[in-house]
């Protein structure tokens, strides 16, 4: 592993070093405190004084196809400050947060669970949407959450013809086509299935456990241009994920199915220096997973839904809205049946409301000190709960020319829903809850951050640094096992750890833009550390998906017109587990005793993918289509996912799991008309 390591590590200094642009035209544009760069190959990846990063997804048609989708959702997790996921993670934990402080949202409408189960596959088919927005550094229009906020952006302007991407796999086939219905509006279809068990079936399966998995998912957009000056936006989605597995040693079935359901209205109005937008949505996500295993049989439903309204005013250098959700939340219910008794627990729907309003103010102090000064105040209802809050944040950039800024961010966050469970990779096991509920306070958060950049003169790469600290309270943590459901007496309320956070850490990213070699290389020092005094839990731990130093890559070769040819490569510190200190038989039952929490951390994780395209000739009614390759984990990479004690007869090993497959090939034909 460390010698694939090193290669790829020279490969890609040689290749950022001499990787010059050979051929094309480059122009740079600068609109304010954004540069644009547009090229014959780039990255499309730009990056505002704010930290905010816009990503044209035109550029996933360069970036490795790896199962044959470049996905957004995936690539993001490359990014620094984004913490890198393997396998059986679907969470995107940013700046040291936690999956559940991020806002997820399509054209400003919210997703729960946006990742499909295993974290393999995101709910975001990429041929549907125009840009992608990661916002790390919050302000007053940020929604109520401590993390960052994602934001798929849906294509702007109506097509004028009929358009379509598909592609046909041997693990999933997606289709998107854009049709106009009249000279002023379109309608956009996507559509996407999973078959993963239909050529791997054989082959997903560990000593005696196989998984059977499949998922399909849908969008649909219409996009109306009123007139010059007003839009209106219609969005639907709908997903829904099926998973098996079963053991034949411990005569168990585990069945998980998730549903996901999103649909939206928008306003917009642009005209001269005044932008208005209005949008009303309903969005839910349900979960039930069962388990039956000999004379036991356990089921855990859970669901979030919410109806909502965002309004956003801007005028000049002054920004306001009113945001308004109305929430209903089903927490996780243990229905347990077994040959010595029933357990049927009744735990109540949570309805709560939350109303915000907002403004933001521009500052231009000279010609190359700007600021933003903004205020946030809400108010949570939940039964007999209220809680009121005032959240301020400031932030203060200086622009000395079109090649170097830097920034300094403040801002106060707090958060009133909270995800929790035992694993992050998008299943029943994992649940929301509402503050002023089972203990729970509203999450806060200070987060300080220094931002800044430098572009070469060349305009083909540019340095981006970051360095933040956030100190959060109130931090929920589920402190539970499997065997925590089958007790007669479970509460969720005795799993739940209540504490305080402290994050820090620094990103450092190098990007190149132009030529026949693109992507970009990250390193990322971050520790998120949680604070805990309880019965159950005393003292300072890292949190369960702290990885203190990452390294990522993504590199494309072009190569003339024909080839693409592009690899990712991950190199990152083991997250953190609790291992057991001892066992012992009690009434024929099997306890254990925990060392300290989250002691002892996995091995190091490492996976380096590729990808090959092979573009065919266009046609007169076929713009591009060809032939993509891809090999997931190429270096056949034991990677960690947990450890568990394997007991037989009287004897014992403490074994670590890996993913099903080694190494996962596919290959796909894609084709744009």
């Amino acid at each position: 592993m460390r010698r694939s390591l090193i290669t790829y590590m020279l490969l890609i200094l040689v290749g950022m070093l001499y990787g010059q642009n050979r051929s094309g035209d480059n122009k740079s544009v600068s609109l304010d405190s954004v540069v644009v760069v547009g090229n014959t190959h780039g990255t499309n990846l730009r990056k505002s004084q704010d930290g905010t990063m816009y990503w044209n997804l035109r550029m996933m048609n360069d970036l490795p196809k790896i199962l044959g989708n470049a996905d957004p959702l995936h690539y993001s997790q490359m990014l620094p400050g984004i913490s890198t996921n393997g396998e059986y993670d679907a969470g995107l934990h940013v700046m040291g947060c936690d999956n559940g402080h991020n806002r997820i949202s399509i054209d400003g409408t919210p997703l729960y669970g946006a990742s499909h189960i295993l974290g393999l596959f995101s709910i975001f088919n990429a041929a549907h949407f125009q840009q992608m927005v990661i916002k790390k550094i919050p302000n007053a229009s940020s929604a109520d959450y401590l993390g960052a906020e994602l934001t798929m952006q849906t294509h702007y302007e109506p097509t004028d013809s009929f358009t379509g991407e598909v592609a046909v796999g041997l693990i999933s086939s997606q289709g998107t086509f854009r049709i106009p219905v009249t000279k002023s509006s379109e309608l956009a279809v996507s559509l996407r299935k999973c078959y993963l068990n239909l050529l791997y079936g054989p082959l997903l399966h560990d000593q005696d456990a196989k998984l059977k998995y499949s998922f399909y998912d849908a969008n649909v957009t219409y996009n109306h241009r009123i007139n010059e000056n007003n839009r209106l936006l219609f969005n639907f989605y709908m997903g829904n994920d099926d998973a098996n597995m079963t053991e034949e040693r411990m005569m168990s079935d585990m069945n998980v199915k998730w549903d996901n359901l999103m649909t939206s209205l928008r306003w917009e109005h642009d005209k001269d220096e005044v932008e208005i937008s209005n949008n009303f949505y309903y969005t839910q996500n349900k979960a039930k997973g069962s388990l039956d295993m000999m004379s036991l049989a356990v089921e855990l439903p859970s669901s979030i839904s919410e109806f909502g309204n965002r309004f956003a005013v801007s005028w000049g250098n002054w920004k306001s809205g009113v945001d308004m959700s109305l929430y209903r939340i089903q927490p996780q219910i243990p229905n347990i049946k077994s040959t010595f008794y029933n357990v049927q627990l009744d735990i109540d729907k949570t309805t709560s409301f939350l109303g915000t309003v907002y403004v933001d103010k521009s500052w231009r102090i000279n010609k190359a000190v700007s600021a933003i000064t903004g205020m946030r105040g809400a108010w949570y209802h939940n039964g007999a709960k209220n809680y009121w809050h005032i959240s301020p944040s400031a932030s203060i950039s200086y622009t000395p020319n079109k090649r170097f800024d830097i920034s300094l961010s403040y801002s106060l966050r707090r958060q009133y829903l909270i995800q929790t469970g035992m694993s992050s990779i998008n299943t029943p096991l994992e649940f929301w809850l509402s503050a002023g509920t089972y203990g729970i306070e509203p999450q806060l958060g200070h987060n300080l951050i220094l931002n800044t950049r430098y572009r070469l003169p060349n305009g083909a790469y540019s340095i981006s640094f970051e360095a933040y600290t956030k100190w959060l309270k109130n931090q929920t943590e589920y402190n539970g096992t499997i065997y925590s459901f089958v007790a007669t007496d479970y509460d969720i309320s005795s799993v739940l750890l209540h504490g305080k956070g402290h994050n820090y850490g620094f990103n450092l990213m190098l990007t190149k833009d132009k030529g026949w070699l693109t992507g970009w290389i990250a390193y990322a020092y971050s520790r998120a550390m949680r604070t805990y005094n309880t019965e159950l839990l005393n003292g300072t731990f890292p949190s369960s998906h702290e990885r203190p130093h990452e390294l990522n890559s993504v590199l494309t070769f072009h190569i003339g017109k024909k080839w693409d040819i592009g690899f990712t490569c991950v190199f990152a510190s083991g997250t953190p587990f609790t291992a057991p200190k001892m066992f012992y038989i009690m009434n024929r039952n099997i306890v254990s005793e925990y060392a300290e929490h989250n002691a002892n951390r996995l091995r190091p994780y490492f996976r380096l993918d590729g990808s090959v395209n092979y573009h065919f000739n266009s046609t007169r009614y076929i713009h591009e289509h060809g032939l993509n390759l891809s090999v997931y984990n190429m270096t056949a990479q034991e990677n960690d996912l947990f450890y568990y004690m394997d007991f037989s007869g009287w004897s014992y090993e403490y074994k670590r799991t890996s993913f099903f497959m080694k190494v996962l090939p596919s290959i796909s034909y894609y084709m744009k008309f």
